[in-house]
C-alpha cells in the first residue's frame, strides 16, 4: 500500500510491481487505518510491515490487533504490540527502552539497512579498480531532492573539467531548472531519470557525492570513493559515523565548502572496506513472524 503520488506510480508500472493497493494522498489518518483494515480483512494479511516516516506510527493504534505488525523506524515511537523493529541509524540504540516492548524483536545498526538483492552479492563489487585519474563523477542526491541539492551540488563541478553523471528519481522535479542552468554551462554531463540499477552506476564512476539516506548506505555497500552531504537532520549522525569508520567524507548538514568538496574527489581514500550486512536477519524474522 502506498500513496497515489506520480513518484509511486510510476516506480510500481516501470517495475512490474503486483498487488499494489493505492491510498489517496490527500486523505487523512482515519481513512488510511480503514484503508489497511480493509485489505488486512479481504486478503487474510498475517503481517503489516510499516515503512512510514511522515507520521508517528503511535498514531495507526486502529490497525487490527489480529495482525502482527512490523516496521522499519527511524523516530523511537512505535506502536505496544509490535513484533519487529528495523532501524539503521547509527545512533539506533539510544531510540528505545526495549524491555518495555516485550514482545518485540529490535534489529538495530547500520548493519540492518535494507538495499536492492545485488549490492550483498555481486562480484562487480569486490572486483572493482579504483584509477588514480578520477574523471567520472556520480551526483547523487535521492530520489526526490525537493530542496534541489543536485543543483547546489552540480555547480561546484562547473568551472571544472571533470565529467559529471547526474541520477534523479522519478519524483525530482526540478529537473527543467537543473537543465536550464547546465544549458548556461560547458561542463560535460549526462541526467539520468529514475536509474534501475544503481549498483552499475556506483561502480562506473570514480567518485560519487551522495546524500546521508539510503544513498550513502549503498556507496558504502559498493565500496564507491565518495563525499556525503546530510540533507536532513536525522542523516547528521549516519554521516558523521560512516566518515568515522572511514566510508564516506562528511562535508555537512545541507551547506558544504565546494574547496572542501573538491579536495575530496582529488585525495579522499576510503579507509573502511564496507558495511557487514545483516539483512537475511530481517527476512528471517519476518518468516517467524508470519509462522507464530
Amino acid at each position: 500500500m502506498t500513496q497515489a503520488t506520480l513518484a509511486a506510480k510510476t516506480i510500481v508500472e516501470k517495475r512490474g510491481i503486483k498487488n499494489v493497493f493505492y491510498i489517496d494522498e490527500d486523505g487523512d489518518l482515519v481513512k488510511d487505518v480503514e484503508a489497511i483494515n480493509k485489505i488486512v480483512d479481504k486478503y487474510k494479511i498475517d503481517v503489516v510491515f510499516f515503512e512510514i516516516t511522515e507520521r508517528k506510527l503511535t498514531e495507526y493504534g486502529g490497525v487490527s490487533s489480529l495482525v502482527k505488525k512490523a516496521c522499519v523506524n527511524f523516530d523511537g515511537f512505535i506502536l505496544d504490540d509490535m513484533e519487529l523493529v528495523v532501524n539503521w541509524d547509527a545512533a539506533a540504540f539510544s531510540f528505545y527502552d526495549e524491555a518495555k516492548y516485550g514482545r518485540a524483536k529490535f534489529l538495530l545498526g547500520t548493519k540492518y539497512v535494507i538495499l536492492p538483492k545485488n549490492f550483498y552479492d555481486d562480484d562487480r563489487i569486490k572486483k572493482r579498480e579504483y584509477p588514480q585519474d578520477r574523471r567520472n563523477i556520480l551526483i547523487a542526491m535521492g530520489g526526490a531532492d525537493e530542496l534541489n541539492f543536485t543543483l547546489k551540488v552540480v555547480a561546484a563541478f562547473c568551472d571544472t573539467d571533470y565529467k559529471i553523471t547526474i541520477a534523479v528519481g522519478s519524483g525530482y522535479y526540478l529537473k527543467d531548472e537543473l537543465l536550464a542552468f547546465l544549458e548556461t554551462k560547458t561542463i560535460e554531463f549526462e541526467l539520468k531519470v529514475d536509474v534501475t540499477d544503481m549498483l552499475k552506476e556506483y561502480l562506473s564512476c570514480d567518485f560519487a557525492i551522495g546524500a546521508g539516506g539510503l544513498t550513502a548506505s549503498e556507496l558504502a555497500a559498493s565500496r564507491t570513493p565518495c563525499a556525503i552531504l546530510a540533507t536532513y537532520e536525522h542523516q547528521i549522525a549516519r554521516c558523521r559515523y560512516f566518515d568515522k569508520n572511514g566510508w564516506a567524507k562528511y562535508l555537512g548538514f545541507r551547506n558544504f565548502d565546494k574547496s572542501e568538496l573538491l579536495n575530496a574527489v582529488r585525495n579522499y581514500n576510503k579507509s573502511g572496506i564496507g558495511i557487514e550486512f545483516k539483512t537475511k536477519d530481517i527476512a528471517d524474522a519476518l518468516k517467524k513472524i508470519g509462522e507464530s
